[in-house]
């Protein structure tokens, strides 16, 4: 399992290991205070929140609710190589198993998307990581992209979502699927219904707004290895899009179907 470090720009100080145990239960009590304004706290015992910058977190109490809202801006820190501000849930799961992954999310008003260039933009995406059955470790772990990942774009002046389908272990190409409208200053709920595999019994179906019919399905091998994939939610770009953006992210609940 992945270690649940807090990466929101709160002080590390060396020094004796007792002082600096006492330092990191504190920063995960912070973290975890961020994390309980939008999911449990059985799952908040497997996540944790991956920003550069303290100027990437905000936790918003409005009214009888709360939730987090996550920034990019320009010229911020690469966080594990790359320009992200996510949660992350490493939910646990076999191969075989059907997992249901649900959340809120909010673009704002103002939100700039990188039209016409469309450069990738993901807001939801499933990674692999390392078996440590197998012995494998995140410095021997090779790099792919997230096998399955809800991505963001523009299409005459609509802002829409994308589905991203299938292994990215050099087995083959992915299935683009989409896109589907959705609207800013609006709250929408996505739900991601997946049967975890690695051979043709892999299948998702994405839902928004509680609507019967999917607006995506994929079918054929969605993992990597044979280990669990790990969610990450938020926002995850192209290193190139200049442009300052926040997105808003609540309720969020796993569940395992069969």
């Amino acid at each position: 399992m992945r270690t649940c470090l807090l990466l929101i720009g709160l002080p590390l100080l060396c020094g004796c290991s007792e002082q600096g145990d006492r330092n990191q239960r504190g920063d995960r009590f912070e973290e975890a205070k961020f994390l309980s304004a939008i999911m449990s706290d059985s799952l908040i015992e497997i996540a944790s929140v991956d920003v550069s910058s303290r100027d990437c977190l905000q936790r918003i109490d409005d009214a009888d609710t709360q939730y987090l809202g996550l920034r990019l801006f320009p010229g911020q820190p690469k966080l594990h190589g790359g320009i992200r501000s996510e949660v992350s849930v490493d939910y646990p799961f076999r191969p075989g198993d059907r997992i249901r992954y649900r959340w809120r999310f909010k673009i704002p008003h103002d939100f700039q998307t990188d039209a016409p260039e469309n450069r990738w933009w993901v807001i939801g995406q499933w990674h692999d990581q390392p078996n440590p059955a197998e012995g494998q470790t995140w410095a021997n772990f090779p790099t792919h992209s997230p096998p399955v990942s809800l991505t963001l774009g523009e299409l005459d002046g609509q802002i829409m979502i994308g589905l991203s389908y299938g292994c990215t272990d050099d087995s083959g190409e992915q299935q683009v699927i989409g896109p589907a409208p959705i609207t800013r200053g609006q709250w929408h709920t996505i739900e991601s219904q997946i049967d975890w595999s690695q051979d043709s019994t892999g299948r998702i179906q994405v839902y928004l707004d509680g609507v019967v019919e999917p607006i995506f399905s994929a079918a054929g091998p969605n993992m990597n290895n044979g280990y669990q994939h790990y969610l990450k939610f938020g926002m995850y770009r192209h290193p190139e899009i200049a442009s300052d953006n926040w997105i808003y992210v609540d309720d969020l609940e796993i569940q395992k179907l069969n």
